[in-house]
């Protein structure tokens, strides 16, 4: 099977699961289409619109929106080749045909789909990359690290996150956050750096369990909880998990073999928190799923992502060529720890507005 008669095979496989094509909206589509025009709009509608907007993502379920998985996909394939250059370039080459599609898989993360004989499809979940990109968003709005005055308060800005949380706990893949205003300067170079890694590193783990040869190994799992329904992928067990962790370092890092000195202190940073950045989002997401009694498809098939996370670390920092290398990766995790209480306030909200006892608004 050639390249492009895998591509078809992924589009129809799109198709027959009725995500993006001949798909018919619900009586009651969800608002995943809306974006706030400045940061002064972002949460700053009444806390009845606030909570409303939360209830109905987890009440009405939206429609998969052709032209967002169209967006998406073209990431995707844009960013494919420059994972398997980078793989060449570490001493990895992949004979096997892969391709990476963007598909509801309902875990942060990407799962192996071998075709065999043919090639493998990489499915790589839809709201990852809108929590990607949001997360790295709010952060860089909210901090003053990155300019001043911030443009998000901290009430502001946990609202923000409790919205693109919810959206991938509850959406199905369907629904991105309302979109937030666009960045300029520092923050967009930043947030545009940091969500295409974060994407690459997703795409060079799958490639790491290729050029290993995890996949001649694996075991065949189906989970009947994705938004799609009952979905196969491929469970290669913890210390393969560990392995193609470490290869897809290895391949992002090589992305900064040309840098100069001074280069170099400004991009391995980014790097190296945008890859831990995954795995954080991955941990709690995870975390507030197990608190809302929430199915996470596929679970057991990845190390818990705290033990991904403390595995990471310690192999990247015995690889890293500056001393501030893991700064960046160890303020977002703090950042986004100290945002957990107020995303916990924001579901209990929404929970007593489902119970029918809304809070009186500010």
């Amino acid at each position: 099977m050639t390249v492009e008669e895998l591509r078809n095979r992924h589009v129809q496989l799109l198709r027959d699961r009725r995500v993006a094509d001949h798909l018919d909206p619900p009586a009651h589509p969800a608002d995943t289409g809306e974006r706030y025009h400045t940061w002064t709009q972002v949460a700053a509608e009444p806390l009845s619109d606030l909570l409303t907007r939360l209830v109905d993502v987890r009440v009405r379920p939206a429609a998969y929106r052709p032209a967002h998985l169209r967006d998406q996909q073209r990431l995707l394939d844009a960013l494919q080749p420059e994972v398997l250059r980078l793989a060449r370039a570490a001493g990895w080459e992949t004979a096997t045909p892969l391709l990476a599609g963007v598909f509801p898989t309902g875990v942060l993360d990407a799962l192996s789909v071998p075709v065999p004989g043919r090639g493998v499809l990489v499915l790589v979940n839809t709201s990852l990359l809108d929590l990607l990109d949001t997360v790295l968003k709010i952060m860089t709005g909210a901090l003053p690290n990155y300019g001043t005055p911030p443009l998000l308060t901290p009430e502001h800005a946990t609202y923000a996150l409790a919205e693109a949380v919810n959206a991938h706990l509850y959406g199905n893949g369907a629904v991105q956050a309302r979109r937030l205003p666009e960045l300029s300067g520092q923050r967009a170079a930043l947030v545009s750096l940091m969500a295409r890694r974060g994407a690459q590193f997703v795409l060079a783990h799958e490639v790491g369990h290729v050029v290993s040869g995890h996949l001649v190994h694996a075991r065949r799992r189906t989970d009947p909880h994705t938004p799609v329904g009952p979905l196969d992928a491929q469970s290669v067990g913890w210390p393969r998990e560990h392995e193609a962790d470490r290869v897809a370092a290895t391949i992002m890092l090589r992305t900064l073999d040309d840098l100069g000195h001074r280069e170099l202190e400004a991009h391995e940073p980014c790097l190296v928190g945008a890859v831990l950045l995954v795995l954080f989002l991955h941990e709690v997401t995870d975390r507030l799923a197990d608190e809302l009694g929430l199915a996470v498809p596929f679970t057991g098939n990845h190390p818990p992502p705290v033990r991904r996370i403390q595995t990471l670390v310690e192999h990247l920092a015995g690889h890293v060529r500056t001393p501030r290398a893991l700064d960046l990766a160890a303020d977002v995790a703090t950042w986004l720890e100290g945002q957990l209480g107020g995303v916990r306030e924001w579901f209990r909200l929404v929970d007593d507005t489902l119970l029918g006892n809304p809070p009186p608004d500010r």
